[in-house]
């Protein structure tokens, strides 16, 4: 088989392979980035590498932590991580990274999910089991409180999200969408009111 078709080959297969398998599995497929969707997810991915950036030239600035079993080390470690970052980022504001364009397609893409027919799955998912949590709204460069729960993010959602380095991942903190640094549970950007 020559390159070329079997590299049309493989393309076809993927297409078919997004947009069929889900189906199968009843989930409803990610419909296609229009320009302006793709134009926003280029933001994103943007504003998050130069979040990478920073995180990264701050860690080398600290002492490495020695591998250790020791959550006080472990501990100590995330929260120097966090002051320095959020000296780094002094002037960081909501939006510097959901910018409203992203906002915008991140939005379109939640309600999707918690309005479509995924929508008692995901809102099962998110629950909180204690009717006692307090959920207080967090801010750019707060740190995510040790004891609020992380709250699961729908399998569903996650897949049509766009997707974020090994160190950030997306949290739901009552109604808002937030961006966590998992090294140093310092907020990064987030999005009000994201859940319907």
């Amino acid at each position: 088989m020559k390159p070329r078709i079997r590299i049309d080959l493989m393309l076809k297969c993927l297409v078919f392979s997004a947009l069929v398998i889900p189906c199968l599995l009843g989930q409803t497929p990610a419909p296609p980035l229009t320009d302006q969707d793709a134009q926003a997810v280029k933001i994103f991915a943007d504003g998050v590498q130069q979040y990478m950036t920073v995180q990264k030239n701050v860690e080398a600035s600290l002492r490495p932590l020695k591998p250790t079993n020791d959550p006080v080390r472990i501990s100590e470690y995330e929260h120097a991580l966090a002051r320095k970052l959020a000296e780094a980022r002094r002037g960081a504001k909501q939006g510097d990274i959901f910018t409203r364009q992203v906002t915008r397609y991140f939005l379109r893409v939640i309600r999707s999910e918690f309005l479509g027919p995924e929508a008692p799955l995901a809102r099962k998912t998110i629950r909180q089991d204690d009717p006692a949590i307090v959920f207080h709204r967090l801010e750019v460069n707060d740190v995510y409180p040790e004891n609020l729960p992380l709250t699961n993010m729908p399998p569903t959602l996650l897949s049509k999200l766009p997707p974020l380095p090994q160190n950030l991942t997306y949290r739901i903190v009552g109604h808002d969408l937030t961006l966590k640094d998992s090294k140093s549970g310092l907020i990064v950007d987030l999005i009000p009111n994201a859940i319907p």
